[in-house]
Formats: C-alpha cells, structure tokens, sequence
C-alpha cells in the first residue's frame, strides 16, 4: 500500500519510536526526504519569499488538518524546510513518513517549486 493513502494514527503517544532500521526500510518509500539529525526532512524550493510564504501557510493549514504537525520555516528567502519528528514519543513514526509521503504527493508537482 502506498504510504500516502495510509490512515494516520491517532493516538501514537505510547508507541516506541521507530527503530534505525525501521526507517531504513521506509526511507525508500519517500525518496524526496533525507534523514537529518533523527528528523525526516525535505526542502521545497520557490521562485521567491511571497511564493515561499504561501507554501509555508498552505503546508500549515495541511498539517493542521490531519493533526499531525511538522518543524518548518523558510530559508534564503525562498526555501521552505520541513522536517517531520513526533515529539510524543522522542523519535519519528509511522505518521512522520505518512505525512511526507502525502506532502510529496501534494506538493511535488507545483510549477516553481520542487523538493
């Protein structure tokens, strides 16, 4: 099943996190985002700040939606950095890739901007 069409998880609070492996064999999966730091992250790029802002506020309001919410901010006036961790655990989950894969979907393919 693809990871996108997945269902998040509500309730992940007394879930272990993933384990090193477990996200080696996901990382596939959303070949757009990188492991940093115990984060999954990916960087969307926009022709300016104005456009990067809109990104920003619509990845928000994305977010927002689904009750799963990542770190993100601009840099360079024109990047929008988004980097998935689920805080109630201390590591990433299934929901982090989920979300990624749903973002890329979303996102991948609007004119100007890129992962």
């Amino acid at each position: 099943m693809d990871l996108s069409s997945e269902m998040i998880s509500p309730d992940v609070a007394n879930t272990a996190p993933l384990t090193r492996r477990e996200i080696a064999e996901l990382l596939p999966e959303v070949p757009d985002w990188r492991f940093e730091d115990g984060r999954l992250c990916a960087r969307f790029a926009c022709r300016e700040f104005s456009e990067a802002l809109s990104l920003l506020c619509e990845i928000a309001a994305f977010a927002a939606r689904e009750r799963h919410l990542p770190d993100i901010g601009v840099r360079e006036n024109r990047y929008v950095d988004v980097a998935w961790y689920t805080y109630a655990i201390g590591g990433l989950s299934r929901n982090d890739f989920i979300m990624a894969a749903r973002l890329s979907k979303r996102f991948r393919s609007r004119e100007g901007g890129g992962l």
